[in-house]
This record gives structure tokens, C-alpha cells and sequence, in this order.
């Protein structure tokens, strides 16, 4: 497959990447256009910049869905911007420089070092405009809703809205293709929150990886959330068996090891007994009940 553009609505662009089966996405107002996250390095960004320009000549501004690398390293390759996510710009940094690290690590041991040397080099771009509950943003003619979606897929995902023509960009809490990843991610919070943000019921649900697909595909994809989350709850509640679990996984053996790990993680561990406090000086003796007694006769005689 070779990176390509799917017109998802009038002006509402998905770029489909070969890396990682990811999905970009573009939406073109009058005055300006908002860029959907950006890639994975430096290059890949500079890859994406280059495919809106051939698009629109408008100003951009970007927005992340999440702090996961792939989604924001391309960043540099789009100038000085304004950048909108969640969490703020000293965490993305911090996670930044970790993820970077590991993943040059991985490429490295799969023999795979130009792509280590392109994320070694990559220039970090924290966002420097903070969503908190949701905004929304004048691209001219046209609104889009920045919203944060609390726990799910990472605990600072958020979704971007384009009511006007019905079209969802999920970010990773919803992928298509594939099973969702649940590293890191809040297996009980998840369905919940996806249930809510399709309350408005999209027509087009554009996923972090993947096809576009529609409401329903969407629907389907959070009820099967919602059963993981049973499932880890039962084996929590000691209802059913970790095999029992693996066994009836929507998603695979694999993912569902992974949400029960996750479970146990986010789960905190028992108090510690306490040992009994001994008490402060001698014991006392029981306290004495002293009862009044009532002298009088009665003269049974009567």
C-alpha cells in the first residue's frame, strides 16, 4: 500500500500511511486547516507536509490525539504552530524522550538502523495549547470540537469533531484492522467513553490505524471494548478463569493477556494488616454498676 488521501466529507481529508497501517487527517476551513496528528519522524512529517500543500495553501494549525510517538514526531516538519493536545508540553517532552529511546532501541535490534537514525534525530514538538473538556476551534466557515476524552486508550486521548460534515477522527481509541492496544490504556474506562463520544452518532469514525469506516463499525468495535472490560472484571470478581477469558477474547489470546495485566497494574494492593496497638499504661479493671435498692413490703395477706 502506498500512502494516499480518502475524502472522507467535502474538505475532510484521511492520509493513509504504509508505517504502522497509521491514518493522518486534514480538515480545510476558509481561513485555515487543522493537521491530525503528524507522523512518526522528521521525514515522515516532511512527507505529510508536502501531501497538504498539494491540498491547500492555508495556514495550519496541528492537533495530537495522544502522547504515542507515532502520532506527533513528525511535528518538526511543520514550522512554528500552534499545537493543541491534552496532556501538556513538559509531559510530552518527558514521555517524548523515553518512547524515542526505546524505539530506536527496537529498531536497532531488528536490524533496522536507518529507521533508529530517523527517530534518534527527530526534534520533539510539545504542544503548546492545552484541552481541557472540549473547544471549539473557527477554521473559518467551519467549527471543529477538540474533546477530551478522559481514560480509554492512554489517559490524555482526545478526539477531534467535525459536525458539519459528521466525521470523527478517534485517534487510537478506536483502530481498524487491528486489535487495540491496551498498554497503558484503562480497560474499564474505555467502552465507556466511546459509547459517549458516538452519542452524536457520526456517520464517518476515521480510527488512529486503519480504514474510515462508519457509525456501526464503530458501535461494533465498542461493544467488543465492553466485553473485555467484563471479562477482566470477572476474573478480578473471581467469577471465571484467565483461560476462561483468553478463551472468549473479541479481540485475541494476546490482547486480552495484555488487558489483564494492565488490570492488575491499575489495581492497588491490600493494606498491609496492622498489628494490634498495645495500650497506653496499665489496663484497667471492669467499671462497677452500683444499682439502688428499693425497700417495701407487701402484705400479701390482702
Amino acid at each position: 500500500m502506498s500512502d494516499r488521501w480518502t475524502e472522507v466529507a467535502p474538505r475532510v481529508w484521511a492520509r493513509r500511511l504504509r508505517e504502522l497501517d497509521q491514518t493522518l487527517g486534514l480538515v480545510i476551513g476558509d481561513d485555515c486547516c487543522l493537521v491530525i496528528d503528524t507522523g512518526i519522524n522528521a521525514e515522515a512529517g516532511f512527507e505529510y507536509a508536502t501531501a497538504i500543500r498539494e491540498k491547500t495553501d492555508l495556514p495550519w494549525q496541528v492537533a495530537y490525539t495522544h502522547d504515542h510517538f507515532d502520532h506527533w514526531f513528525g511535528t518538526s516538519a511543520f514550522g512554528e504552530s500552534t499545537v493543541w493536545a491534552v496532556a501538556d508540553g513538559a509531559h510530552y517532552i518527558r514521555f517524548g524522550d523515553e518512547q524515542r529511546a526505546a524505539w530506536a532501541a527496537k529498531s536497532r535490534r531488528d536490524g533496522r538502523e536507518d529507521d533508529a537514525r530517523r527517530v534518534a534525530r527527530t526534534k520533539l514538538v510539545p504542544p503548546n495549547c492545552r484541552v481541557q473538556g472540549a473547544i471549539g476551534l473557527n477554521l473559518g466557515g467551519r467549527t471543529v470540537v477538540l474533546r477530551q476524552v478522559g481514560l480509554a486508550h492512554s489517559d490524555n486521548d482526545m478526539v477531534i469533531e467535525v459536525p458539519d460534515a459528521g466525521v470523527l477522527f478517534a485517534g487510537d481509541i478506536l483502530e481498524n484492522g487491528a486489535a487495540p492496544s491496551y498498554d497503558g490504556a484503562f480497560p474499564y474506562e474505555w467502552p465507556q467513553a466511546v459509547e459517549y463520544l458516538l452519542s452524536w452518532k457520526p456517520k464517518v469514525v476515521v480510527p488512529g490505524h486503519g480504514d474510515p469506516a462508519d457509525y456501526w463499525w464503530a458501535r461494533a468495535q465498542a461493544r467488543d471494548l465492553a466485553e473485555m472490560a467484563r471479562l477482566c472484571g470477572e476474573v478480578a470478581q473471581g467469577f471465571i478463569t484467565e483461560e476462561e477469558a483468553l478463551a472468549h477474547s473479541p479481540f485475541g489470546e494476546a490482547t486480552m493477556r495484555t488487558a489483564l495485566e494492565r488490570c492488575k497494574a491499575l489495581t492497588p494492593p491490600p493494606p498491609e494488616p496492622q498489628a494490634p496497638v498495645a495500650a497506653a499504661g496499665p489496663s484497667l479493671p471492669p467499671p462497677v454498676v452500683v444499682y439502688d435498692v428499693l425497700e417495701y413490703d407487701i402484705d400479701m395477706r390482702q
